[in-house]
């Protein structure tokens, strides 16, 4: 065998060896739980979120800011109760601009996250985001302002959207519900 032969045979020889190690590399289909109200709930992480209060000048690292956006969405669904509309918006508006920033950084939601320590805690910003869209539709129609109720309907349902591909709960279906039954009938 001469040289050239040699050669050929052993570039065809790692060509194989590669292609087989890059048909190894194809990762599985991600398979998505939905988890039951009983286990994955506003109130969850309402209370997984109490505590020392969070200004956005004092969050630092990104659980801060996931923990600030839950306080001020707990906050406004309060001031929601009341009927107050003004106060329910200006802390639903701030608890949207907490979680953008966590999205940023971490875009997907997931049922169980290690935020800080050994501490886990259901981490669900997209959901957040897109439930206090569906209170913030409601709040900018009562102070009359239909086109940021526009806004606020496709920012919740994009974020609806995000939420569900990563993590199914029956907290995300009730807010799809909502998203439904607030849509205009034809």
């Amino acid at each position: 065998m001469n040289q050239s032969t040699l050669k050929k045979i052993f570039h065809l020889t790692v060509v194989v060896i590669f292609g087989f190690l890059g048909t190894r590399c194809a990762t599985p289909q991600k398979q998505v739980k939905t988890y039951p109200l009983t286990e994955i709930t506003l109130e969850k992480v309402f209370q997984e979120n109490r505590g020392l209060r969070i200004l956005r000048e004092n969050a630092t690292m990104i659980h801060d800011f996931y923990r600030g956006g839950v306080q001020e969405k707990e906050e406004g669904d309060k001031w929601i109760k009341e009927g107050k509309w003004e106060e329910a918006r200006n802390h639903l508006e701030e608890s949207n601009r907490f979680l953008r920033i966590v999205v940023k950084y971490l875009p997907d939601d997931e049922a169980s996250r290690n935020v800080y320590g050994d501490v886990m805690v259901i981490f669900m910003p997209n959901l957040l985001m897109a439930d206090n869209d569906l209170n913030l539709i409601t709040v900018y129609k009562k102070l009359g302002d239909e086109n940021k109720a526009a806004e606020a309907r496709s920012d919740g349902l994009n974020y609806l959207a995000q939420s569900l591909e990563a993590v199914k709960t029956e907290w995300a279906y009730q807010v799809q519900k909502g998203y439904e039954d607030d849509s205009p009938k034809k």
